[in-house]
């Protein structure tokens, strides 16, 4: 079956039928050649912070969620997060948040004009062959996270990995940045060497994979 992540709807019924973090909806399957993983960070100074670890079967469904539900969620908690505290993402479009933000005063037409950038370069990926999208899609994260770096009242944050050991490297790097190597143990509830051979054997090793996708699930992201 082919899916239409190219659009509004389909994003919309996902994620009302899986009350689960967004970006898990597409975690029932173990990661395999395909995959595609992914780190994001959203703060605000309210409302806290989002850190979520997953993966997506292709680059497509990634471009999907990245354009459809994660900028949804990071504008709406970027525009009233500062503020107030942020319980729930009212299923509108990009658009209608951002216009919703302008009339309400909560953001300045210059942060506006840069939600509606992200958004339209986006757009312009899904003629892209999926090779060309890997490529356009690393540079518009580059240019995203510099954008949206902010400050102490908040920030957005989006990285792109193409294997599981390219994640896992990160989970070690800044873990050991802020933690000790025994807190990141405690953690994962393995050796750093054990979490190294989970993530290179996660794909062949049917075992392996599913220990990998449970600590991405239920011990790595977070939202408090």
């Amino acid at each position: 079956m082919v899916e239409n992540y190219n659009s509004f709807d389909y994003w919309e019924k996902v994620i009302d039928a899986n009350k689960t973090i967004r970006g898990h909806i597409f975690m029932q399957e173990l990661p395999n050649e395909n995959s595609i993983y992914f780190h994001t960070l959203i703060f605000s100074k309210k409302t806290g912070i989002n850190s979520i670890w997953g993966y997506f079967p292709n680059v497509r469904s990634l471009l999907g969620y990245i354009q459809y539900s994660f900028l949804q969620e990071a504008f709406y908690k970027w525009i009233y997060g500062r503020e107030t505290l942020v319980t729930k993402i009212p299923y509108v479009t990009v658009e209608k948040i951002i216009s919703e933000g302008e009339r309400k005063n909560k953001i300045s037409k210059d942060a506006a004009a840069s939600m509606r950038y992200e958004y339209r370069l986006l757009n312009h990926l899904w003629n892209m062959p999926s090779k060309k999208v890997k490529i356009e899609l690393k540079k518009f994260i580059s240019a995203f996270n510099k954008r949206w770096i902010g400050d102490k009242n908040g920030f957005l944050y989006i990285k792109v990995f193409k294997t599981p050991e390219e994640l896992g490297d990160l989970v070690i790097s800044s873990s050991l940045f802020t933690s000790t190597e025994e807190e990141l143990q405690d953690k994962i509830g393995m050796t750093i060497d054990e979490w190294k051979n989970v993530c290179s054997t996660a794909i062949k090793d049917t075992d392996n994979g599913k220990i990998f996708r449970n600590i991405l699930l239920k011990k790595l992201s977070e939202v408090f």
